[in-house]
């Protein structure tokens, strides 16, 4: 749980079937130029209820931040879990809903996910960020996150805009026989 500027108390939970429609409502109150920046097409019905009806926590743990005094989701962010030779790197994706901005609610959830990624043994977390998000660069820069690399026009939005999107890495728990036998 995390409390809020506001005072207002958010608790975290894996996101279960039973969310769906809380699910739906976070994202229609999300501002329709900002919808067209996420990766998926969140304003359709059908994307959300294959999410929840799909999930698989192998492959992605879905946290969301749920407000209780609102009865409603605060913030959602899943870290997706890669395969194969990417296993020990984790892709962590936030949105913060309108009403939960400069709160503090994006950096609670940032630690969150690196306490996940810590609990899991992974080695990196990686967060792919839009360039002109200046309020994410700097709370995931503020929470050790280092900015790797810049790829310019490598992002493009559903109406098909090109944007730089900012590579962020930050570096968790160290199994040090595994580093060392990299060493010789």
């Amino acid at each position: 749980s995390s409390v809020l500027i506001n005072g207002d108390i958010v608790h975290y939970k894996l996101m279960v079937k039973a969310d769906e429609a809380a699910l739906k409502g976070f994202f229609e109150r999300i501002p329709e130029g900002e919808v067209d920046l996420l990766r998926s097409d969140v304003r359709n019905p059908a994307v959300i209820t294959s999410w929840v009806h799909h999930i698989d926590y192998s492959r992605v743990l879905p946290l969301v931040a749920w407000n209780e005094s609102e009865d409603a989701i605060a913030g959602v962010a899943p870290l997706h879990l890669s395969q194969g030779a990417y296993r020990h790197i984790e892709d962590v994706r936030i949105v913060v809903g309108t009403d939960h901005r400069k709160l503090g609610l994006g950096s609670a959830m940032i630690k969150e996910m690196i306490e996940i990624g810590n609990q899991l043994g992974l080695h990196f977390l990686k967060a792919e960020i839009l360039s002109e998000n200046t309020l994410a660069l700097k709370a995931f820069r503020q929470l050790g996150f280092e900015a790797r690399v810049t790829l310019e026009g490598c992002y493009m939005t559903r109406k098909g805009e090109t944007r730089d999107m900012v590579l962020m890495l930050k570096r968790l728990t160290i199994n040090m026989e595994e580093d060392m036998f990299y060493l010789f």
